[in-house]
């Protein structure tokens, strides 16, 4: 194996040798039978095979044997094969060897310095730095930022390797909550907490992701905004798992300022998944505009998943007012094409203010489009004459635009 630079080795070294012995991820794992002769020979052979689902049981079976001894020819193995192999395979070969020498599988990716080899070093140092902070995440931590100082171009990408394997570590989310809340509050920092969130979601459910959640809503010591980033992302992913439960931890927390948004996040995916039973949960809840948007954000992802049924729910005999949104978002979307249903939606909504609202945004919509149908309509309207005057005032780009009839309609 080629040696890291000098710099990087050394940092590392400091920082985790300590640890290292005290975990044994830098010596050989417990002995085991030895690993065959032909070890590379059926590494190469199962890399090889064409059905994908065979490859895979083929090389983990294998990779699970892997230890120091052939590890040299195996390393020059999968650097000969790199162009030839998926992402997902050379990762793999990497989070195996990183099981038992962590700094070793580090020190081989870091030699990658070529300027076509920066992908599969990228991938490289994530699959070892979500290895090693799944049994240490302050030592890869150290170790990530210290990769990340002297390759910037890697740091993001080690940053999500470093949560992704923390939340799988055996102390759970112990201080994972602290080292996220001390990244800067930018864009990247979201990002972070989605992953750590969807990772716990996928190891434990909707739950594991709740107990991360519920320490830092109940700290007084962390920030608003942090708060409201871990909470969106909690509901995000739990929602998309079990919308029911996560519905009812969203209604226990709908008085917090950072949980405005809760069931709009729930309504999205559960609309989207069940739409019937997201729109009996919205009938629950408090009438206003955060229900309101709601109601518009579920039935637009229903009406996408199961395009029928959330149609026979909006035409169904007995109409409420939580009926009104769902009219009014179906009306926004079809009103290029079908703009004389759209207007009908309109005519539906029961509330007067939001009913007038819809049909004067809809008619405005179609006058930019087709003024002369539009004012044969507007001319029988029960619109009053100064809602008519603004229907006609369209913007000059506005009325610039024509409908192409070759434009594909959406689905209704």
């Amino acid at each position: 194996m080629r040696a890291m630079s000098r710099g990087i080795g050394v940092a590392l070294w400091a920082a985790t040798a300590v640890a290292a012995f005290g975990i044994g991820w830098i010596t050989p794992p417990p002995h085991r039978p030895p690993a065959p002769d032909d070890l590379v020979a059926s590494l190469r052979s199962a890399l090889g095979e064409g059905d994908v689902i065979e490859r895979q049981r083929r090389t983990a079976s294998l990779l699970e044997r892997l230890d120091l001894d052939p590890l040299p020819e195996v390393a020059a193995l999968y650097e000969r094969m790199t162009p030839l192999i998926d992402s997902s395979e050379l990762a793999a070969f990497f989070a195996a060897w990183a099981r038992f020498d962590t700094l070793g599988a580090l020190d081989h990716a870091l030699s990658w310095r070529l300027p076509d080899q920066r992908e599969q070093r990228g991938i490289a140092l994530r699959a070892a730095i979500q290895v090693w902070a799944q049994r240490d995440p302050e030592a890869a931590r150290l170790a990530a930022e210290q990769i990340g100082t002297d390759i910037p171009a890697v740091s993001g990408a080690l940053r999500h390797a470093l949560v992704a394997g923390w939340a799988h570590s055996p102390g759970g989310q112990e201080g994972l909550a602290s080292f996220l809340a001390e990244l800067p509050p930018r864009h990247s920092r979201v990002e972070l907490i989605e992953t750590a969130v969807r990772e716990l979601v996928r190891g434990g459910g909707a739950e594991a992701a709740m107990d991360l959640a519920e320490p830092v809503l109940r700290d007084e010591d962390y920030e608003p905004v942090f708060k409201r980033s871990v909470f969106r992302a909690v509901a995000g992913a739990a929602a998309q798992w079990d919308p029911e439960r996560t519905a009812a931890w969203a209604v226990e927390h709908s008085g917090a300022d950072y949980a405005t948004e809760g069931v709009g996040i729930v309504a999205k995916h559960w609309g989207r998944r069940d739409g019937e039973a997201a729109m009996a949960w919205l009938g629950e809840q408090p009438a206003g505009e955060f229900r309101d948007n709601a109601v518009s954000e579920a039935f637009s992802q229903w009406s996408r998943a199961e395009p029928r049924r959330a149609v026979a729910w909006l035409d169904a005999e007995k109409q409420t007012a939580l009926h009104d949104p769902a009219l009014e978002s179906k009306a926004q979307r079809i009103v290029a094409y079908e703009p004389e249903l759209a207007l009908g939606l309109c005519e539906r909504i029961q509330d007067t203010a939001r009913r007038q609202g819809c049909l004067e945004l809809t008619a405005k919509s179609w006058y930019a489009h087709d003024a002369v149908a539009a004012e044969t309509w507007l001319q029988q309207s029960s619109l009053d004459d100064e809602t008519r005057s603004r229907v006609r005032k369209i913007p000059k780009p506005e009325r610039q635009k024509r409908r192409d009839p070759r434009r594909p309609r959406p689905p209704r």
